[in-house]
């Protein structure tokens, strides 16, 4: 698995803790499905990233609620109380942490969109497999600097997303075969069926 060490980073701080085992937890799941469903696997780490975000607020005691969506951590709109939480916010993480973020948003946007998103000139498949792929190497980044910076890791630096390191799983589902699933095949006819004309079914 890609991200153990989140596992480790562990605070004494209940709270804390308690958002670093569902981070953890997401990602274990996101890389379960990255080949097999990779759309699923880019909202699951849209999701993390959100979960980022909530360790951030609160190792940093900000002050944005609980429940709050990750677009409402990074963007600012026309509410100037509002706008003042993100800056605040975005004053406790180095501008390259801001960008990985937002991109992360931005990508799982994309997968929550699917089909309906425009195409960019390529397959649904290959879109989605680009997604992930961004989104995985993006969320081996952001979780480094996150440990670094919240729980003085410094030896994770070398770390980088790799494919060899994802659990096996089974064949990628793709758009062609979830049609094929609500496809009842044709009943094939018995041996002796074939043999003599007759038109009963295999068993």
């Amino acid at each position: 698995m890609n991200f153990n060490f989140i596992r480790e980073c562990v605070t004494g701080d209940d709270a804390l803790s308690e958002l670093y085992s569902s981070a953890a937890a997401q990602l274990a799941q996101a890389e379960e499905v990255y080949r097999q469903n990779p759309q699923e696997c880019g909202i699951l780490l849209r999701e993390a990233a959100k979960r980022v975000c909530e360790i951030y607020n609160c190792y940093y005691q900000v002050g944005y609620p609980e429940g709050t969506a990750l677009e409402d951590f990074l963007c600012y709109t026309d509410d100037d109380g509002h706008n003042s939480m993100v800056s605040l916010f975005l004053s406790v993480l180095r501008k390259e942490q801001r960008d990985r973020l937002n991109r992360l948003r931005v990508y799982g946007d994309d997968c929550i969109l699917g089909r309906s998103a425009p195409d960019q000139g390529m397959t649904f498949e290959d879109r989605m497999e680009k997604n992930a792929r961004r989104m995985m190497e993006t969320m081996m980044e952001v979780t480094k600097d996150m440990c670094r910076r919240i729980n003085k890791r410094e030896d994770l630096a070398d770390r980088t997303f790799s494919e060899d390191l994802l659990p096996v799983s089974d064949t990628r589902v793709t758009g062609a075969d979830e049609d094929e699933a609500h496809i009842q095949p044709p009943k094939k006819k018995s041996w002796f069926g074939r043999l003599f004309g007759a038109s009963g079914d295999e068993e």
